[in-house]
């Protein structure tokens, strides 16, 4: 982040980073944070070969570990503003405590749920057990593969922010300029549209960490199942999805009316999914709350 030098004056070398220059705790810090993300990473790729360590939880705890090295690089290299540094400081404190709520919340119904009775074998049949245990690995299933969707999307979505984050849209100033008041490895963005560069900064920091949210909820086999079945994690996912949004919006143009296009459809975009969700909602009350019409049967 930050850009490269491009000569050899005020005695800084030319290929050398911006950031090292003018920030250099900030850019230790980046730099250490994102080589400890990349070097978990490929350590992570070579435990998934490992069937002993996938029953464990040093899997999980590294995968977490990753995600954590990964943010704080974010959060260095993304800003050189000390204000906006504490915003996602912030940002980053909440969703932990959300996921460590959600954590204790598990651990404390595994805890109080007691066992389970035993049912008397003259009481239920064979073909009844049988269904329901079909039906159960069935919801199981189907779990799974949302959760794998998420999944998905949320490590695309936190690969994109991330990205965009170190480098957002306009590049970087390549020298100081004292007449017009341009610094070293700031954003153009910021100095020519401040607004439109605060609501993209903070439209893809959203949606970073709320991809980092949902790739630490769907960790936990036991939590995500629990998560997943509610509203909980899709609205996280879709909070992650508008804020992507806006960031596009705010970011891919300059002119006023493009940005109003954009907004437009994301606007769209948001209005169709309450629709169709209102819509299911609808048909479902209406067929729950169906009078069928019962046959009497006729006297003789």
């Amino acid at each position: 982040p930050g850009g490269l030098w491009q000569d050899n004056l005020d005695g800084h070398e030319i290929g050398r980073p911006v950031l090292q220059t003018t920030h250099h705790a900030r850019y230790q810090v980046f730099f250490y944070s994102n080589s400890a993300a990349f070097v978990t990473s490929l350590v992570l790729v070579m435990m998934v070969q490992s069937k002993f360590l996938l029953t464990l939880h040093t899997l999980e705890g590294c995968m977490v570990l990753d995600l954590i090295c990964l943010v704080t690089a974010y959060a260095a290299g993304s800003t050189r503003d000390a204000k906006r540094s504490i915003y996602v400081v912030i940002v980053i404190g909440l969703i932990l405590i959300y996921i460590a709520v959600h954590v204790c919340a598990v651990g404390l119904k595994e805890n109080v749920v007691a066992e389970p009775v035993p049912v008397p074998a003259a009481t239920t049949s064979a073909p009844a057990f049988a269904r329901r245990v079909a039906g159960e690995r069935s919801s199981n299933q189907q779990l799974d593969d949302n959760g794998q969707v998420l999944r998905l999307i949320a490590i695309l979505a936190a690969a994109l922010t991330y990205q965009a984050g170190l480098s957002p849209p306009g590049g970087f100033w390549p020298a100081d300029d004292e007449q017009l008041g341009h610094r070293a490895g700031y954003p153009v963005l910021l100095d020519n549209y401040p607004r439109r560069y605060s609501a993209f900064f903070y439209c893809n920091a959203v949606s970073f960490m709320a991809s980092v949210a949902v790739i630490l909820l769907l960790v936990n086999q036991k939590l995500y199942r629990r998560v997943i079945r509610g509203y909980r994690l899709h609205a996280c996912m879709a909070l992650g999805m508008y804020a992507l949004m806006g960031a596009y919006a705010s970011g891919s143009s300059r002119h006023l009316k493009t940005s109003i296009y954009m907004l437009t459809m994301v606007m769209a975009v948001v209005l169709l999914p309450v629709c169709i969700f209102s819509y299911n909602r609808f048909v479902r009350y209406r067929i729950k709350h169906q009078v069928e019409p019962t046959t009497r049967p006729r006297r003789r």
